[in-house]
Order: C-alpha cells, then sequence, then structure tokens
C-alpha cells in the first residue's frame, strides 16, 4: 500500500495528521502503541491553537523514536526542510488564516513529509519505510 493510500485509510478512521503520521512510522518500524496514538492527538490543528504544525510535530517525535541518538541532527534538517518547503511551521499561516483549505493542503503536507522522514531515516541506516 503506498502512502496515499494509507494516509486516506487513516483519515477514514478518523486520525488527524499528526496520528496519521505517527500511525504510519510505528507500522513501517514494525511497532504498535495505541496510547501514543490516542495522545497525539493533542498535536493535530497546531496544539488546537493554529501554532505549531501537529505533522510537523508528530514527525519529530518519530525521529526519536526510530533513532534516538541522530534525531537532534535529522530534526534540524527535518525543521529546516518543511520551513524552506511550506514557508512556515505555524498551522495557521500553512493554511493562509482560511481553515477549509486544509482539505486540499494538509494531506500534501503530512506525505511530503512522511517522505521526508523516511529519507532521513534511510539516510541514517535506520531500517524504515513502506517498501
Amino acid at each position: 500500500m503506498d502512502i496515499q493510500e494509507r494516509m486516506l485509510e487513516l483519515r477514514l478512521q478518523g486520525l488527524c495528521c499528526s496520528q496519521v503520521i505517527l500511525q504510519m512510522g510505528l507500522e513501517d518500524l514494525g511497532k504498535e502503541n495505541e496510547d501514543l496514538i490516542r495522545a497525539s492527538r493533542a498535536l493535530c490543528n497546531g496544539l488546537e491553537t493554529g501554532k505549531l504544525c501537529g505533522t510537523l510535530s508528530a514527525a519529530s517525535c518519530l525521529l526519536f523514536l526510530a533513532d534516538e541518538e541522530n534525531a537532534g541532527a535529522m530534526n534540524d534538517q527535518l525543521v529546516d526542510w518543511f520551513e524552506d518547503a511550506f514557508g512556515s511551521s505555524e498551522c495557521l499561516t500553512l493554511l493562509d488564516n482560511r481553515p477549509l483549505n486544509k482539505v486540499e493542503l494538509c494531506p500534501k503536507i503530512v506525505e511530503a513529509t512522511y517522505e521526508k522522514v523516511c529519507e532521513l531515516l534511510e539516510d541514517s541506516g535506520v531500517p524504515f519505510g513502506n517498501e
């Protein structure tokens, strides 16, 4: 199953952006953690405040979960890449202060960010990804 299909399946189950990132990551690590997925709901919609994007914060958590030793450097790369790719790390700014934009924009952000996490982990030698 490709990333888009799995994302859609998880969204149809009611998971938000941060939960999707972490659920796919756990699956690619061969792990399960329902409590983590439930708790990551707090990251959605910019910490429910429109601030820090839940996709980015969940992706950062995933890097630390997968490779704590190298996660700091990978996280720096992730944040730089994210802000370059999308122009901001704030949810409302990304959505241009129009919440309806998330229907079109958020899936693209989640997919691209997950692909970047896969790349970073692969480069660090962590067996990971949706191969």
